[in-house]
């Protein structure tokens, strides 16, 4: 009779999201599910609690459950060998008579990575804040002082006020973007659109910027492109933020090239994509860098993105975009050749 209770009460354990382990009241171990031996892969069953979780506290904790036959609840963070912080909750289980204790762990490294990335992202805001505030202040201050008598130094002064201010409102409008982005990044995509005319749309838009730095922009368009899903605003989006990128990190008088072409099933002569290269004659980035490059705020070159206006936000941006659109984007870069930015978006 007890194997059969043993065994159901496995089977029982097995269908529980979290992971389950079963004490008796000698301490040792009943049984688990297979969700506890991910977190704690040397668990084996007659193991004692001391032993499997390396701390006097833990097994009291099970201890004093399984003699007072209080129910309360319990959670203790612990750490396993693997390095995974895991919450210890313990509860008490009456079965025909015997006292179990049921330990569950919650793996808290989710929620720690989260919890790391929230204080990581209000830290840089308050800093991208913070910085074009403290120039506007000091300036103003100045103004009000005797250099406001100087209209050499008041014209400069203002101008530098201005483009801080710019800064700042530039910031706050990627902040808005990324979070209106974030909120619909489940949504269904209803409309379609044309590829090449979003990207002819989104050349158009960069075109003050191409005339500022005297650069060219060269659009490789091929016909017969199919309609794909998508969202016109926020693809132009898109493309307008890798435009910008590359006409400000790439080299003086130097040429952007933006190519399309169609992608095609392996088995069939059916379009399955689209993918938009944007070329540019840049230093191009370290490959360790990368892979970080859509993190929010972050910058291979802090002094000069903040020189030309940027707000760390752009690729990040990009990213969700096309996250909701189920593409995606790759990049290659050569050093002192330039770097490649491509979207994939499925028809």
């Amino acid at each position: 009779m007890e194997k059969e209770i043993q065994i159901s009460l496995k089977d029982l354990i097995e269908t529980i999201g979290v992971s389950v382990l079963i004490f008796n009241n000698s301490l040792t171990l009943e049984c688990f599910n297979e969700s506890a031996k991910k977190l704690i892969p040397d668990l084996k069953e007659k193991s004692a609690a001391e032993a499997i979780f390396n701390s006097k506290r833990i097994s009291s904790q099970i201890l004093e459950c399984l003699k007072t036959g209080k129910t309360e609840f319990r959670r203790i963070r612990y750490k396993t060998n693997e390095g995974t912080e895991v919450a210890v909750n313990i509860k008490l289980l009456e079965l025909e008579g015997d006292n179990l204790a049921i330990v569950t762990l919650n793996d808290l490294s989710p929620l720690s990575e989260a919890k790391m990335i929230r204080s990581d992202f209000v830290s840089n805001v308050s800093h991208e804040i913070r910085s074009p505030l403290t120039s506007i202040i000091g300036f103003v201050e100045t103004l009000q002082g005797p250099a406001g008598d100087d209209i050499n130094q008041r014209e400069k002064f203002l101008e530098i006020i201005s483009k801080e201010a710019s800064r700042m409102t530039n910031l706050v409008s990627d902040l808005l973007s990324l979070s209106l982005v974030e909120a619909k990044e489940k949504r269904n995509i209803k409309g379609r659109v044309k590829p090449e005319e979003v990207i002819k749309s989104a050349i158009e838009a960069v075109n003050p910027l191409v005339v500022k730095k005297n650069k060219r922009i060269i659009f490789e368009d091929v016909e017969n492109i199919t309609d794909i899903p998508g969202h016109e605003d926020y693809l132009l989006r898109v493309f307008i933020n890798l435009l910008e990128n590359s006409l400000h990190y790439s080299e003086e008088n130097s040429t952007v090239t933006v190519s399309i072409k169609k992608i095609f099933s392996s088995d069939s002569e059916a379009q399955t994509g689209v993918e938009i290269s944007v070329n540019d004659k840049s230093s191009g980035i370290p490959s360790e860098e990368i892979p970080r490059l859509t993190e929010r705020f972050y910058r291979v070159d802090r002094s000069r993105s903040r020189s030309e206006g940027g707000t760390g936000l752009g690729l990040a941006i990009v990213k969700h975009i096309l996250l909701r659109h189920k593409g995606k984007l790759s990049v290659e870069s050569i050093k002192g050749k330039g770097s490649t930015f491509t979207v994939y978006l499925p028809s």
